[in-house]
């Protein structure tokens, strides 16, 4: 592996772990005020998935010419699986707190939506 690009795989890998560093950010913010930034994450795991698929041709290679990684490469990928590990408790949270709102939210929603069905109802057979 060259020297550029063993450069642009540390680039990569610092960017990555950038990436899910804002991500863990967007979801603590989540957890303090529910129902804002869910398109943050969204918008935040495109371009960790972007970062993702330029790193793995050159990950792939690096890993073909060397049998374990070293120095820089080898801290900032530990770091970024350390960052990656912390986020699952927090998305396992945010999950469960998504899906108890869910479960507060269905009947309300459901009997919003028998009311209409009732006065749509009504509004047929009273103008008929």
């Amino acid at each position: 592996m060259l020297a550029h690009e063993e450069q642009t795989l540390i680039e990569y890998t610092i960017q990555l772990k950038q990436q899910y560093e804002s991500l863990s950010e967007i979801i603590e913010t989540i957890e303090r005020e529910p129902g804002r930034g869910v398109e943050s994450i969204n918008e935040q795991m495109k371009q960790i998935k972007q970062t993702e698929d330029l790193l793995r041709p050159l990950r792939q290679r690096y890993q073909d010419e060397h049998e374990q990684a070293s120095g820089q490469i080898k801290v900032l990928t530990d770091e970024t699986i350390d960052v990656v590990k912390s986020l699952m408790p927090k998305l396992a949270g945010l999950e469960k707190a998504s899906v108890d709102s869910l479960r507060r939210l269905f009947p309300k929603i459901q009997g919003s939506v028998r009311a209409v069905q009732m006065q749509n109802a009504y509004r047929g057979n009273h103008h008929a």
